[in-house]
C-alpha cells in the first residue's frame, strides 16, 4: 500500500474532465452520490448541479420513506397527509 499526502483540491484540479466524469460514477456506484445523478447520455443532470446537498438529502429520505408506508402508524400518515395536505 502507497501513503500519499495530497489535498483533494490539488487532486481534483490535476483530473482531466474524463477523470472527473470517472470519479463521480464511482462516488455514485460507492453510494456517496444519488444514483439519478446521469442521464441517459451519461452526463451529470444539469438540474442536479443547482441542488443542494440538503435538498439531495431530502429527495432520498422522501424516497425511502415511499419503502416504508405499512411500517407507518396512523399517527404518522395523519402527521403525512396534514403536511402535504399544507402544500397542495
Amino acid at each position: 500500500m502507497v501513503s500519499i499526502d495530497i489535498e483533494i483540491y490539488e487532486f481534483v484540479r490535476a483530473c482531466s474532465s474524463y477523470d472527473i466524469k470517472e470519479l463521480i460514477k464511482e462516488l455514485v456506484d460507492e453510494g456517496h452520490l444519488p444514483k439519478d445523478l446521469f442521464n441517459e447520455k451519461g452526463e451529470v443532470k444539469k438540474e442536479m448541479t443547482r441542488k443542494s446537498v440538503n435538498e439531495i438529502d431530502f429527495q432520498e429520505n422522501l424516497e425511502k420513506l415511499k419503502l416504508k408506508y405499512f411500517s407507518l402508524n396512523r399517527e404518522e400518515e395523519l402527521y403525512l397527509q396534514q403536511l402535504f395536505n399544507k402544500y397542495n
